[in-house]
């Protein structure tokens, strides 16, 4: 048979598996001709497998035009996923899956028979004719024009190119080994899979999935449509096993696997053999692992299991790159059908390119599209096999170490960590351009599917304004030295320098002789804060260290130069500084997407700011941050979101646990009225910034939480944005204040006589001893306000260029950088970090789209 086609480009598609048959349509769709060679008589037939749809594979069914019709198949989609241990209790439950899935990835998860999803695909396809039973390729020749496939009946299909997709035995890919000269890759057994579908099984609920983790095996079920159920159970076979070189598997050792693991727990009331005694088919199966290395040769390549073959389960490990390729995936992460879509859309979006632009492409630049489909998918096939290696190694609890972390350690962080990590496959999904792509898809009519959102919280890569791009090494090695350098060179400018010039040795004296030195008034007695000899010495003896330092700089009187820039500058750090930093801090803290970070608790980094100074602390604070922001979901809508009750509460706790006690510290019109008690006001300001983070939790508490409307479930507010306007509100009001209190004291250097810039903000090194603590602590403030002007430029610097990374916005990083140093001069470095984090919270919230092709 001789290539036909529109274009005289026809390919050659060796079964009809979801890769074969999603890729023919693919292809009808692009106007490029196709034959489908399907080895069995049925074009479906049952083989006892199912399959899981995640929201990336569902939205190409959707593209395709198929999703309206393989939702209809079931009655419900998956709403929880539950966790549990070798008894059956639940370690972790992930409830509202549905709508968490819907909100950040656009579709659901739905759970049937792989059956089905073959034959949506197939009556899809409107030239069915072009996909032949029966048809089994035992072979192939590749010439400079074309390639023939020779079928076990003796009939011969002739195409321009041939893809494969004939499973893990694949012959095409056998054949593609053999061709290119290159060893065949013996992939790695270490587990077997007993899989089947039974009747409904009770105890087993319609909208929930169950994974029992277990000591070398563990267990997987959901119920699916027609009242089935779906299981596997995964065991280790103790060594490792290469290719077909494995031990035998028949009917008596799959009767010894179910005598073994037939009480095995699969909820607190169902057991394995539950599962197995109504099965209605079961199979049993090794599980390879791994990814091939060659996917191609010449006019052939091969396509979903015929190149990666993975445990189907679900995500619940660490981050998941963009990867692709051929690969055998365990079933324990359920992407083997996902990533077959994502093959075969990839392939075909370059298919289409090189026919539009060459009707007749020669081998040369067939290879290169080959190349190009390998390059971009191999590497998050790899991935994704990796991780469903690891989800394995941890659901079989294969070391002490994992049993520990899997019964206690991640289900003390409760649900939300495994949501996050069961949506990290989806985003680096590749999907249809528009060309294969259903220009017209008719409206749904089941009830129970869930509206699609206008966007997504968590935007798939390909529909961001860039596509988002790994941190480099450079770059995260740079960062971290310069953060680190700057922590040091706080550590010398701010204890050593102190040491040094004496101040802490005045400090010590003071305390120990009970007075202080107050500029112009003298000797000034150190009162006990809580009494003699109570249980709080150490603390007593902490505040009265700390009014030691403060008294002198708060109660001195103005009356010169020196003094007047000395309170300046106190009060320029304390609100203009001090002031947004702190208001940040607290709204990271409550964050979802930093719960078991290090910036989770602002209180343990304030406590650390108040004792040793914000300029060598917040190097650290930032540093943790990038650490901790690595990740392309982190800057996302569905990470973004502050729970709406704490965001109404920040500002009030900012004014009276902050900026009130700041206030009658500082302002001299209040020091008439509260001088008996300046000493206490001066160690009760102390705890100041942690009590606002306390005080901000308390406030939340008690307040009513807003709605979002009728009839909504409570992970709404995950992507509601209810907390937007609060948190704008906050920021400019924060910026106000900061702005404010910066033009403040540009207009004193103005007006005042011999007040200068140098004289407020520049320390004046010595390298011999100051006279007063007052003259100690001003150094002391300088350098610490300076550290802290350059830790807050480094962070916001960080956050332009991650924002940049992972594809929120475009432009120079360098330019709005130098922006940055305009708004620290024009109103100041603490307003200018608020204003950076409204335009932040914009642009996370609410993501930039590209204006795309995609459907």
């Amino acid at each position: 048979m001789s290539a036909s086609g529109d274009h005289g480009f026809r390919v050659v598609i060796v079964g009809a598996s979801i890769a074969g048959l999603s890729l023919a349509l693919a292809l009808e769709r692009s106007g490029i001709d196709f034959v489908v060679l399907e080895a069995h008589p049925t074009i479906a037939p049952q083989l006892g497998a199912s399959i899981a749809v995640l929201p990336s594979g569902a939205r190409i069914l959707d593209q395709l035009g198929c999703y309206d019709d393989v939702a209809a198949l079931v009655n419900c989609s998956i709403d929880n996923f539950i966790i549990r241990d070798a008894g059956g209790q639940e370690l972790i439950r992930v409830e509202n899956l549905e709508e968490h899935l819907v909100q950040r990835h656009g579709y659901p998860m739905v759970f049937f028979e792989r059956r089905m999803m073959v034959d949506v695909l197939y009556k899809h396809i409107r030239q069915r004719d072009k996909i032949l039973a029966s048809r089994r390729v035992i072979d192939f020749e590749m010439d400079e024009h074309g390639v023939s496939a020779k079928c076990q009946d003796g009939s011969v299909q002739r195409g321009s190119i041939l893809i494969g997709a004939d499973g893990i035995r694949s012959t095409v890919a056998r054949q593609i080994l053999r061709l290119s000269g290159s060893a065949k890759k013996d992939l790695p057994v270490r587990y077997r899979c007993l899989f089947g579908i039974s009747d409904r099984v009770p105890g087993i609920a319609e909208d929930t999935m169950h994974h029992a983790t277990n000591y070398t095996s563990s267990l997987f079920a959901s119920s699916g449509p027609n009242d089935r159920t779906y299981w596997c159970l995964f065991t280790r076979l103790g060594d490792t096993y290469y290719g077909d070189a494995l031990p035998p598997y028949g009917e008596e050792e799959e009767a010894e696997t179910v005598r073994v693991h037939g009480l095995d727990a699969v909820t607190e009331t169902v057991r394995f053999s539950d599962l197995y005694d109504r099965r209605i088919t079961s199979v049993s199966t090794p599980l390879h692992e791994g990814v091939l290395d060659k996917w191609y040769e010449g006019r052939c390549i091969v396509v979903g299991d015929a190149v990666h073959k993975v445990i189907n389960s679900f995500p619940i490990h660490r981050e998941i790159p963009r990867l692709t390729g051929t690969h055998q995936f365990n079933p324990i992460i359920g992407l083997g059908g996902v990533s077959a879509l994502e093959t075969t859309a990839m392939l075909t979006n370059n298919l289409a390119a090189l026919v539009k632009s060459s009707p007749n492409p020669s081998r040369l630049e067939i290879e290169t599209v080959f190349a190009k489909v390998q390059d971009a998918r191999q590497p998050r096939a790899k991935a994704l096999v990796d991780a469903s290696m690891q989800t394995q190694g941890r659901f079989a609890m294969e070391t002490p170490w994992l049993r520990f972390m899997n019964r206690y350690f991640y289900p003390a962080q409760g649900p939300r960590p495994a949501l996050r990590l069961l949506s990290e496959a989806y985003p680096g999904a590749q999907s249809l351009d528009s060309t294969a792509a259903a220009q017209v898809k008719a409206p749904t009519t089941k009830t129970w599917l869930p509206a699609v959102p206008a966007s997504h919280a968590l935007p798939y890569e390909d529909e961001l304004v860039r596509p988002p791009t790994p941190r480099t090494t450079f770059v995260s090695l740079a960062i971290t030295a310069a953060l680190v350098g700057l922590g040091f060179l706080g550590v010398n400018l701010l204890l050593q320098t102190s040491l040094a010039n004496g101040t802490f040795r005045l400090v010590d004296e003071a305390v120990w002789q009970r007075s202080v030195e107050v500029p112009g008034k003298g000797m000034v007695h150190l009162r006990a804060l809580f009494g003699a000899g109570t249980f709080l010495s150490a603390l007593e003896e902490l505040l009265t260290t700390l009014v030691a330092v403060f008294l002198p700089l708060v109660a001195e009187e103005v009356t010169g130069v020196s003094s007047l820039e000395r309170r300046l500058q106190a009060g320029y750090f304390l609100v203009a500084v001090f002031l947004p930093i702190l208001a940040v801090m607290l709204v990271e803290g409550s964050r979802s997407r930093n719960t078991w970070s290090l910036v989770w608790s602002p209180s343990i980094w304030l406590t650390l700011a108040q004792l040793f100074g914000l300029g060598l602390i917040l190097p650290f604070y930032v540093l943790a941050f990038f650490f901790s922001s690595s990740k392309t979901a982190y800057w996302m809508p569905a990470e973004r979101f502050v729970p709406e009750r704490f965001s109404r509460a920040v500002l009030p706790a900012l004014v009276l646990g902050y900026l009130a006690p700041s206030a009658l510290m500082l302002t001299p019109l209040f020091h008439a009225e509260v001088e008996g008690y300046i000493q206490q006001i001066i160690a009760f300001w102390q705890v100041t910034p942690v009590l606002a983070s306390w005080l901000a939790w308390a406030i939340a508490r008690v307040l009513t939480p807003s709605t979002a409307g009728p009839d909504k479930r409570t992970p709404l507010e995950d992507y509601s944005g209810l907390d937007i306007s609060h948190l704008n509100r906050l920021y400019a009001a924060v910026f106000f204040v900061a702005a404010t209190s910066h033009a403040a004291v540009m207009l004193a250097v103005v007006w005042a006589v011999n007040v200068s810039i140098a004289g407020i903000f520049l320390p004046h090194l010595t390298e011999g001893p100051v006279a007063s603590i007052s003259e100690g602590v001003s150094i002391f403030i300088r350098c610490d306000l300076l550290l802290t002007v350059a830790g807050t430029l480094i962070w916001c610097v960080i956050n332009l260029m991650e924002m940049q990374r992972v594809g929120l916005v475009e432009g120079s990083t360098l330019k709005r950088a130098g922006w940055l140093i305009v708004g620290c001069a024009a109103v100041g470095p603490g307003a200018t970090l608020v204003g950076l984090w409204k335009w932040r919270e914009r642009k996370t919230a609410r993501p930039e789209l590209r204006a795309s092709g995609r459907a």
